[in-house]
């Protein structure tokens, strides 16, 4: 028991200064699961850089990347939708600050200003 409670402490490790880099993906379909039929949803591919400013401290910035499908199952294909990425894109730019501890987040760390697209409805 204590060589396994040793290699998660090991495991867990981060290296102060260094960039983790992970690819995220997520898929939200609606729609009858049979072959043939109409189905509508979205599917976010990002890129997720998680920097280690500390033991317990990270910045965060996530490169999103958002497709869309409308259409019959599974014939017709993903399309982008430029101008949700593009909004997306604004809010996304600045990283977020994060505390991280025993697998816990603890405080965020964010802009107060909202973005300028907001403004405009598009965020």
């Amino acid at each position: 028991m204590r060589v396994f409670v040793l290699a998660l402490t090991v495991a867990l490790a981060v290296c102060i200064g260094k960039t983790y880099v992970y690819n995220y993906e997520a898929e939200l379909l609606g729609g009858l699961p049979e072959e043939g039929l109409a189905r509508a949803g979205i599917k976010i591919q990002s890129k997720v850089l998680l920097h280690a400013q500390t033991q317990d401290t990270f910045l965060m910035k996530v490169q999103p990347k958002i497709v869309e499908y409308n259409g019959v199952w599974p014939k017709d294909v993903y399309t982008e939708v430029a101008k949700l990425n593009a909004a997306l894109a604004a809010q996304l730019q600045t990283p977020v600050k994060f505390e991280y501890a025993n697998g816990l987040v603890g405080k965020v760390y964010a802009p107060n200003e909202p973005c300028a697209a907001a403004e405009d409805r598009e965020c």
